[in-house]
């Protein structure tokens, strides 16, 4: 039987009562079980991460500057140093062309430059390539916003490019400067690079 008892003339079932308070715990410890649960995912976060994820991997595995040209119609000279090389500019002599950072700036034609690509008041200056160079320059010094007045040059040349092209490439690279007020940017350290016979 059901115990009740009398309390201002109204009457109260205590087991309805006893069975009413646990449901009402086992409904606030369902309350706090759910409160604690993930019920939803925010993917706009997560496909933020994933981007940011996948930019630092390609830049990792990203190609290196450093890393010589593979050209049919240039073949290095060969050489034993074992000197790492560093980031430069790159220009490319090969037999039929001229380039700066794969853009051609002049043609080859018989191991050398034609003449009509040469600067009129002098032979050993090739404009367009200092065009190209002074070009690069600026960008470098709004790049470094003018913290880096001295750049690296690095030239790759086919092993059988005449000397006298090399030597118009470099007086041409010396000549590639620009002033900004009291300071001169240019380049300071040219480098030839060779290839390493493998071991």
């Amino acid at each position: 039987m059901s115990e009740k008892t009398a309390r201002g003339g109204n009457e109260i079932d205590l087991s309805s009562a006893v069975q009413a308070v646990r449901r009402r715990k086992r409904a606030v410890s369902k309350a706090k079980a759910e409160a604690g649960e993930i019920k939803f995912l925010n993917i706009v976060a997560m496909v933020d991460i994933l981007t940011i994820l996948l930019i630092f991997l390609l830049k990792s595995v990203s190609v290196s500057s450093t890393t010589a040209p593979t050209k049919k119609e240039m073949v290095l000279p060969m050489s034993t140093t074992q000197t790492k090389p560093i980031e430069a500019v790159k220009i490319v002599v090969t037999h039929e062309k001229l380039l700066v950072e794969d853009h051609e700036v002049a043609n080859i034609n018989n191991g050398a430059i034609p003449d009509l690509e040469l600067s009129p008041d002098n032979s050993l200056l090739i404009p367009d390539l200092q065009n190209a160079l002074m070009n690069w320059i600026r960008l470098a010094v709004v790049n470094h916003e003018g913290s880096e007045q001295h750049y690296n040059l690095e030239i790759l040349a086919d092993k059988d490019t005449p000397y006298h092209v090399l030597f118009q490439v470099a007086y041409t690279a010396g000549q590639s400067y620009i002033e900004v007020g009291q300071s001169t940017f240019g380049f300071d350290k040219y480098r030839l690079l060779v290839a390493v016979p493998p071991q």
